[in-house]
Order: structure tokens, then C-alpha cells, then sequence
């Protein structure tokens, strides 16, 4: 399931999730409110994407980070400021090896603050904002 990934990747305890509702469509999961009703006649979908590709390797969303990531314990990598003005605008950002950081997805957080996910190896996060949401 998605919380153990998000548990085993982040750190994230499944107790943040409370009060949410998972909905898997195709390949990918959305959330919401558990208020929501199940059925909504005429509504395609309902709530935020939380991840893609959920069947292999799942891809956390930008958005689902922005908001949970406060809570993650680990694989998180800081910028500093000409790192984040390189990353906002799409570019990908050399780090070196971070100890305690895995290789694959990573949250990067600039001060305080979720600026989305990368894609480290080792040296590099690559660039995973979405391209509408870059600074160009």
C-alpha cells in the first residue's frame, strides 16, 4: 500500500493520513476527504492526485508533498537560494553525496518549506517540478 511506501521512503507515520479516503483510478491514486460522498452523479473526479505509476514505482505529486512533507523524517534534501532559483526554474541541481539520503525520490525543501520533489543519484536531484508550476 502507498503508506507503507511513503512510511519506508519519508518517514511519513500513516496516522497523518486520518480523516483521508484513498481512490485508485488506472494507475494512479488520488485523496480526499472522507466526508466526501463515494458517489457524485455527474463528477468525474474528486480531490488532489497523490501519486502516479502506483503499480511499479510510485511518484509522489509536488502538490501531495507541498502539503505532507512537513511531516517527513527522512530523504529530505535543503537548497540553498542559487540552488533553489536554478531548481524553480526546471533546471537540475548538483548536491553531492548527502549521508543519510537515499537515491531515488527525495522531497527538496528550501528553509522550511516543501518546494516539491527530485530525483537524487547520488550527486544530482533531478528536476521533477511540473512544468506549469516552474519560474522561467
Amino acid at each position: 500500500m502507498i503508506l507503507d511506501f511513503l512510511k519506508e521512503r519519508f518517514g511519513i507515520e500513516e496516522g497523518v493520513f486520518e480523516g483521508f479516503r484513498f481512490v485508485k483510478l488506472g494507475d494512479d491514486l488520488w485523496i480526499m476527504s472522507e466526508d466526501v460522498p463515494q458517489k457524485l452523479h455527474g463528477i468525474n473526479r474528486v480531490g488532489l492526485r497523490f501519486a502516479r505509476g502506483i503499480s511499479r514505482n510510485p511518484k509522489i505529486t509536488t502538490a501531495v508533498l507541498q502539503i505532507f512533507g512537513k511531516f517527513a523524517t527522512k530523504n529530505i534534501i535543503y537548497i540553498d537560494e542559487e540552488q533553489l532559483k536554478d531548481y524553480i526554474m526546471g533546471k537540475d541541481v548538483e548536491v553531492g553525496e548527502i549521508e543519510g539520503v537515499e537515491r531515488g525520490q527525495v522531497i527538496v525543501k528550501f528553509k522550511g518549506d516543501v518546494i516539491g520533489s527530485g530525483l537524487y543519484d547520488g550527486r544530482v536531484i533531478k528536476n521533477q517540478i511540473p512544468k506549469a508550476r516552474r519560474i522561467l
